[in-house]
Order: structure tokens, then sequence, then C-alpha cells
């Protein structure tokens, strides 16, 4: 017993000592000598713990005969029934991964070996590459950890010029992809020394040859293997960068489309974005800094990393392919590979300072193209994505972990592939990002080249996305935790914007002929979308800083100006934001009746625009900014505008019989207002027509009327004589003010007559412009005084049938002596005219 332990011990002496060959050899021949000997049997059950771990590490090593030698003395260790008992289990265990282990590795030395194939037989080469791909899918881990051992051979073949070879090769990686992508960094040392030796040379070899679309496939793969490393290796990796360098700049969109797909192995290598962390269980205080605090966390790891210097590497080329006339198969191409960037961007794609580098270059250059039929697709695709970020701000944030999905990705379906874009919702200060790429969409709407379909798209798109960003800035202020300056961050943006657009439908160079259309659809969109109890309150006054209102000038010839005592509108006042909308509505009105071919569809627009203004906001400021601006830009052209307004504010009057507004008494600021509007028509058409054309400087003289909108007196009166009757009829007018209202009126209206009588003196240095709408004045001035007196007469018959009901007859019969007078002067200045004028030249009132 003692001697057969001495012998043991020596043998693991000579094992621990490196005589392996010697100590292995002598193991085997005391087993063969043991197999009777129970003595010996004993002594090596003793010793077999120690013995096993030595065995099983030396069964796999490289020199063969040492591993063939311990692999026999492990086959008598387990095949003995008294050996076998004393193993433990995790000495079993050891022994089965290892025999495991040791029969992979010689699979895999088989399988390489064939792969190898110095006979340069394709069937073996085949064969080899089945039977590895069937191991890869078997032994996944294990594969991937030998993966420097048995990638070699498969990606060497990339660039062979023989293409069965190189098509079964990329067979072969495109199937194994997820097990060695991202690579493991002993592979990717491996590839760089054989870049550096072989492939480097070959791949320029295959160039030289015109074989670039297969250089190009195989430098897609090279650089995936790579994987990170490449930027430890950076003068291999600008080494590299020359290949597709000179596969892009080809003029074959196959080449082209091929450099494509490989970039793809780029955006692979270098794009690794940090994971927005889980957001935590703080509470909701705690929440908003803490969210701010992993932004800006982020956002310096970010930058610390190279990061955003591997993206502008990245979409260099993708950008300048985009930008330029290319095949609409490499455009194609070519935003697969971005929208392929934006899928592997993750949560990071939301990073301010990746949307510029990322979203915003592509996005611009698309949309500068212009929605021609070839680009179309590209708009969509756009349009869709654009949209699904803008809207991810009002979906529930959720943040994601790497085993789930986001409740709010991207839904968009891609043309060329289905990448998912993890969108977060945005913060504020990425307002001015959304509302340039709308600018940019209207900018290409007013190009004069762009044909009428192309532009209508445009401009539906721009809306579309204005309305998706305006639901999340009524989002954001409508969240208690908006502090004041955030909420005047959001409406001074917004603002802008809306001045922006309202100043370049002017510009030079733009036809603006649908411009006016769509700009007024904007404002009545913010109007609408945003809440009253921000657009109107006193809290959040801006500037008012459009240059129309800089260069308007007070209507000094008008002298009931001062009479009406209504508050002008003046340039850089403080109002609030509806009544800045409110008047970048009108001057657009103002240049669109006069420009623009859709004149009837924005008159229609006013008309609902001031209805709604009229029932959802202050009716009262409503009135005075527009009675305002009304009285600073007066022509005959102008009484369509206030046509349409005055249909508003009557059919707001029918629908809600409380405005506010309409609560008055004498002399208040709302009492002079409606008289004011009332009294337009009458002022327009006293002022001579040379002084009345545009007062804003740079607008044109000339109206654009179509022959089907000739201005009807007919119909302004019918207008004017349905609001004075719903005024007149409105339950508060109807009270205490009716007749201090109906005086007032009358002597604003004999104001403008005497006006009108003064420029009846200087007739002969009147235009025969002005002539002609002298006579419209008169004939309007007599429905007038119809309605007035039929009115009166109604009232005293219906007194002297029921005298003892009322207590007011003495003031209906003030009302009556008023329209008499009114009468009287309006029959005088009507002798004027006819001792002026040929009677054949004078409209006569029906009546």
């Amino acid at each position: 017993m003692s001697n057969s332990s001495d012998q043991l011990e020596e043998i693991k002496t000579l094992i621990s000592s490196g005589s392996k060959c010697l100590a292995y050899s002598t193991l085997l021949h005391f087993q063969e000598q043991s197999s009777g000997d129970p003595t010996s049997i004993q002594a090596l059950a003793e010793i077999s713990q120690i013995l096993l771990s030595l065995i099983v590490a030396d069964i796999s090593d490289d020199d063969e005969e040492i591993a063939a030698l311990a692999l026999k003395c492990l086959g008598f260790m387990i095949y003995h029934p008294s050996l076998v008992a004393v193993i433990a289990v995790d000495d079993a265990n050891l022994v089965i991964e290892s025999l495991v282990r040791l029969i992979t590795t010689t699979k895999m030395k088989a399988v390489v070996h064939a792969l190898d194939n110095p006979i340069g037989s394709l069937s073996t080469t085949f064969e080899a590459i089945q039977a590895l791909i069937k191991l890869a899918s078997n032994l996944s881990e294990r594969m991937r950890d030998s993966s420097h051992l048995w990638a070699p051979p498969i990606y060497r073949r990339l660039l062979s010029f023989d293409k069965k070879e190189r098509d079964m090769s990329e067979r072969c990686l495109s199937k194994i992809k997820p097990i060695i992508l991202p690579p493991p960094l002993v592979l990717s040392k491996v590839l760089v020394k054989d870049m550096k030796q072989i492939l480097l040379t070959k791949m320029k070899e295959l160039l030289n040859q015109g074989m670039k679309v297969q250089a190009i496939h195989a430098w897609g793969w090279f650089i995936r293997l790579l994987g990170s490393y490449a930027m430890k290796n950076r003068q291999l990796t600008n080494e590299m960068l020359k290949i597709p360098e000179n596969t892009f700049s080809d003029l074959n969109p196959q080449v082209q489309i091929a450099s494509q797909f490989a970039w793809e192995g780029l955006i692979d290598a270098l794009i690794h974005p940090p994971i927005v962390a889980c957001e935590t269980n703080a509470s909701k205080e705690e929440k908003g800094v803490q969210h701010l605090q992993k932004s800006r966390e982020t956002s310096d790891k970010i930058q610390a990393n190279g990061f955003l210097k591997s993206i502008r590497l990245v979409m260099t080329p993708l950008t300048g392919i985009i930008s330029s006339k290319c095949d609409i198969s490499v455009h194609s191409s070519c935003l697969n590979t971005w929208c392929y960037l934006l899928h592997k961007l993750d949560t990071s794609i939301n990073d301010p300072s990746v949307i510029k580098l990322v979203l915003e270059p592509i996005c611009e250059a698309i949309f500068r193209i212009g929605p021609e039929s070839k680009s179309v697709s590209s708009w969509n695709l756009c349009l869709d994505l654009l949209d699904d970020f803008i809207l991810a701000k009002c979906k529930e944030v959720e943040y994601v972990t790497s085993n789930s999905a986001s409740h709010h990705l991207s839904a968009t379906k891609f043309l060329w592939k289905q990448y998912s874009v993890k969108w977060l919702p945005w913060d504020i200060c990425q307002l001015d990002f959304h509302l340039n790429i709308i600018f940019i969409l209207i900018r290409q709407a007013s190009i004069a080249t762009v044909n009428i379909e192309y532009k209508s798209f445009a401009c539906d798109a721009a809306l579309r996305l204005f309305l998706s960003v305006l639901k999340g800035v009524r989002l954001e202020l409508e969240k208690p935790s908006t502090n004041y300056n955030d909420i005047m961050l959001c409406l001074g943006t917004v603002l802008r914007f809306i001045k922006k657009i309202c100043e370049d439908v002017s510009s030079e160079g733009s036809d603006s002929s649908d411009l006016h259309h769509t700009c007024l659809r904007f404002i009545d969109t913010v109007t609408k979308e945003l809440q009253p109890a921000t657009l109107e309150s006193p809290l959040y006054k801006v500037s008012l800083d459009l240059k129309y209102i800089d260069k308007l000038q007070s209507v000094n010839n008008i002298r009931h100006a001062k009479f009406m005592d209504i508050c002008s509108i003046v340039h850089m006042n403080m109002v609030s934001p509806v009544v800045y909308l409110l008047v970048a509505y009108l001057c657009v009105v103002f240049q669109s009746t006069m420009k623009t071919s859709k004149t009837e569809l924005i008159l229609q627009g006013i008309h609902k625009y001031f209805k709604f203004l009229f029932s959802s906001y202050d009716p009262l400021e409503t009135l005075l900014a527009m009675i305002s601006l009304l009285y600073n830009y007066v022509g005959p052209h102008c009484l369509n505008i206030w046509i349409a307004i005055a249909k508003g504010l009557t059919d707001c009057i029918d629908d809600v019989k409380e405005l506010s507004l309409l609560r008055m008494e004498s002399n208040s600021t709302g009492f002079l207002a409606i008289c004011s509007l009332l009294l337009y028509p009458f002022s327009v058409c006293s002022c001579p027509q040379k002084n009345s054309a545009s007062l804003v400087s740079g607008f044109s003289q000339q109206p654009h009327v179509s022959p089907q909108r000739k201005l009807d007196f007919e119909h302004v009166f019918e207008v004017w004589k349905t609001l004075y009757s719903s005024l007149k009829t409105s339950q508060n007018v109807y009270c205490s003010a009716t007749n201090s209202f109906l005086e007032d009126l009358y002597s604003m209206l004999n104001g403008c007559l005497d006006e009108h009588a003064r420029m009846l003196d200087g007739a002969n240095d009147l235009d025969l412009s002005y002539k002609d709408l002298d006579l419209d004045l008169l004939s309007l001035y007599g429905n007038v005084i119809i309605c007035f007196l039929e009115e009166n007469c109604t009232s005293e018959v219906g007194s002297d049938k029921s005298r003892h009901k009322h207590i007011g007859d003495c003031k209906i019969s003030s009302n009556m002596n008023v329209s008499l007078r009114f009468a009287s002067r309006y029959l005088k200045v009507l002798c004027t005219k006819l001792a002026t004028e040929p009677p054949t030249g004078l409209l006569v009132t029906s009546r």
C-alpha cells in the first residue's frame, strides 16, 4: 500500500514539474498493473481527486502525445467501478464538461482544417461550412469563444476571385451573424493582424481590377468584425475607409448601393449608444430633476466617448448622397441605411446633439429637393418619421430596458425595411428644430417652379406637422409643473414662427398665390389648438413686433377716428398672444385679398375665424384690435373683409345671445366699438380712392377681384342690416342702451355724411374711381335711411296699439326725429349731387 502511494506521489510530482509524458506513461502502466490489485486500486482512489484535476486539464493540451496519454488515464479512472464510486459530484461535472469541450475542439480542428482546404476542393469547403453552421446553432456560446479559430478561414474567402467561394462565405457569415456580432475582442485582434498582412492589399487589388462591388461587400464584413476595436486602430481604420471613399464616388448605381449596404457595417462597428436608465420610483417632484440630471449625464458621456464623432463620420456620405442628383435607387438605398442608423441609435436618437447630426440634415435635404414624382416616397418617409417623433410628446413616458419594447415606439413602416425608432417625449428646447423643418416645407411651396399639386402637398404636410407640434406645446402649457419662463418660451417660439411665415409670404422671389391661405390656416390652427386661458391671459403679454404694424399710418382724413376713442394698434406694444395672432391674421388678409386667386376661400376662412374668436375669446378685445387695424387699412376691396367679419359677429350673436361686449352702457368702449364696426363701410366710401389704397408700404395698389366678385353694395347693405338687426334684437342692447346706441350711431353717420359733402365741394379734383364710389355711397346711405324709417314706423305703430304698456314713447319719437333729420341731411347731399352730375349717372335707390 505504502509502495503504491509512493509511486502515485512521484507521478503527481512529475506532472506538476512538467514531465507530463513520463508521468502519464508511468500512471497508465500503474493503472494496467493494478486492475487486479485491490491495494493499488485503494491507493488510486485515495489520490483520485487530485489526479483528476490534473488529468482533466491536460486532455486538451496542445501537445497531442500528452493529451492522448492523459485521456487514456482518464478513461481508466472513469471506467473502474471502485474508482467511479469515490468521484465527487463536482469532479464528475468537471470531467463531463472537459470531455464535451474536447470533443467540440476536436471537431473544430477538423472543420478548420477542412475550411483551410489546402487541396482547394469546393465540396470540402461546402461540407465544412455546413458543419460549422450546425455547430454554431447547437453550441453558440462555445463557438463564439473559439471564433478566432474558425472565422478567419471564412472571412478570408470573401476576397477570393472565385464567386462560389465568396458566396459560400457570405452566406455562412450571414447565418452565424448573431453569434459573432458584436465581435469578441480576440477575433477582432486576429482580424487586425490579417488586415495588415494581406486583406487590405487584396481589397485594393480587387478595386484595381474593377471588382468594386465584391471589394466593398468584403469591406462591410471586415469593419463589422473589427467592431469597436476599430477605434483603437485608427491608422488601420483610416486606411480601410479609403475603400468606401473610392466606391461612394463611383458613377455606377450598383457600386453605390453596395457601398450603402457595406456602410451599415460601419454603423454596427461604431454605434453603441449609452442606454437611458429606467425611471426610478421616486416622487413626482424628484422625477423631473432626476430625468434632467440623467439627460445631462448622458449628453456629457456622449461628448466624452467620441460618440458624436462616430456619428459625424457615418453621416458624411449619407448627407452627400441625399443632397446629390443621383439615381433614385441610390437615394432609396441611402435612406434605408439612414433608417438603420436611427434604429441602432436606440434612445440616443432623442439627444438634441444627435438630432442635429442625424435627423436634421437628411430631412432638410429631402424637403429642399421638393416633392417631385421620384421623391414623394422620400417625403412621405420623413413626414411619417417626424410626425411619430413629434407625437411622442403626447404619449405617456415609458422608458425601456434592453429586454422590453417601448410603449411609444414609432409605428412607421418604412419603405425598404421595418426598423423601429425609440422616440421619447421631446423637450421644449427642441421646439425650434420642429418649427425650422416645417418652415422648410413652407418655403418649398413658395418656389414658383413647383407645380400646384406639389405646392398643395407641401403646405398640407407642413400643417400636419405643425398641428402635431401644437399638441405637444399645449400639453407643456397645461402641465402644472411648467413655470412662467417655459410658458413664455413656448409662446414666444410659436409666435416668432408665425411672424416668420407671415413676413415670408410677401418676400421677394416667392410665389405667394397659395401661401396666403396656408399662412392663415397656420394662425387659425394656433388660435384653436391652444387654450384661451393662455392666449388671452394678461400674464403672458408679448411685444407686437410685426413689421407691417410699424409701417401702418393713421388715417388722419377720417375725422371720426378721435371720436371713436378706440386704442390703436401700435408697433411693439405689449399685447396678449391672441391679439398678436389676430393682427398677424389681418395683415396677411390685407395682402391676400389683393394678390391671391383664392379670395373666396380666404373670405370664408375669415368668416369662420372671427366667429370662433368672438365665441371663444374676449369679444371686446377681439373687436377693438380688429377695428383698429381695419381703420388703418381703408379701401373698397376691404369691404369684402368687413363683410366676412360682420357675418362672423352676426353668427356669434345669434348663437350665443350673451356676448359680454353687448352688456354695454352709452359711451362705453364696447358701445363705441360696435358703432365703429357699423360705420366702417361708410368711412371706406367717404375716403378718396387716391388716399384709401394700401397704407402699408410695399403693398400692391390693385386688388385681385375676380369678375364674379365685383363689389356689390346691395350685398354690403344686406350684411350691414343683418348685423344691425342682430344687435338691436339682442337682449342686452335692446334694454337700457338701445336708444342711446341709435342716437350715437346716427350722429356718427351724420358726421360721415358731412365728410362726404365736403368731398363733393372738390369733386373736380377727384378721380373717376372715386366718382363711381360716390354713387355707391349714396345708394348705401339711402338703403340705411329706408331701414331706419321703416323700423321707426313699425315701432310707432306698435306703440300706438299698446301705449299703456310702454313708457318709452318720447324716446321712440326722439329716434324718429333723429331718423328724419338724417334723411333730410341725405336729401341735401343728394340734391347737391344732382346739381353737379347728369341724372343718368346717378344710381337711384330702388325703394
